[in-house]
């Protein structure tokens, strides 16, 4: 295919000499160049509470630890609070988020793992059930939450991701879920 274009250096005023497409975009700038669109994207640490899935955003989690990480009971301690334990010198407490989230208590005695927190100004271990993964998302895709959301949650979930057509997890929000627990909400 041939097009006519001036060549660099030639008046637009005298008649145009023939050049090649390839020609014009070389005189033009890189044929080649590719234009890459960064879309900001954040990592989540996916997991069940109850069967439900929830996520938190992975700045917000240092840790994971796993199930046979010792949890040591303290007497007086908010019903949230599941204990404390001892991690590299530091005693850190352990909660549940069920009676926050306005979920039911687990049924079974599976201890599940372990997700160290830091929001609020205050670092603590939080029992998920079940870990899921760990991925990273575009922000896009995660919406705001639905005015439907039930009254306990909604104070807590940042964002929803439909993962596909069956399922939509919440985000939670670590700050607003630490700003509770330290009023004694759960």
């Amino acid at each position: 295919m041939t097009a006519e274009f001036p060549r660099d250096g030639e008046a637009n005023d005298q008649p145009p000499a023939t050049q090649t497409l390839d020609e014009a975009l070389s005189a033009h700038g890189d044929a080649e160049a590719v234009v890459d669109v960064d879309e900001p994207t954040q990592q989540l640490v996916l997991f069940r509470l109850n069967g439900q899935p929830f996520a938190l955003p992975g700045s917000a989690v240092s840790e994971i630890l796993s199930s046979d990480q010792p949890v040591y009971y303290v007497p007086g301690l908010p019903a949230s609070t599941e204990g404390v334990l001892h991690l590299r010198g530091k005693i850190e407490s352990v909660i549940s988020l069920h009676r926050l989230l306005g979920l039911p208590a687990p049924e079974s005695d599976s201890k599940g793992m372990i997700l160290l927190v830091s929001a609020a100004g205050i670092t603590s271990g939080v029992r998920i059930e079940q870990l899921d993964d760990v991925s990273e998302v575009t922000q896009s895709i995660l919406q705001a939450p639905p005015e439907t959301l039930s009254g306990t949650l909604r104070p807590y979930v940042s964002a929803l991701w439909q993962r596909d057509e069956r399922e939509a997890l919440a985000l939670l929000d670590p700050e607003a879920l630490f700003d509770a627990y330290q009023q004694g909400l759960g």
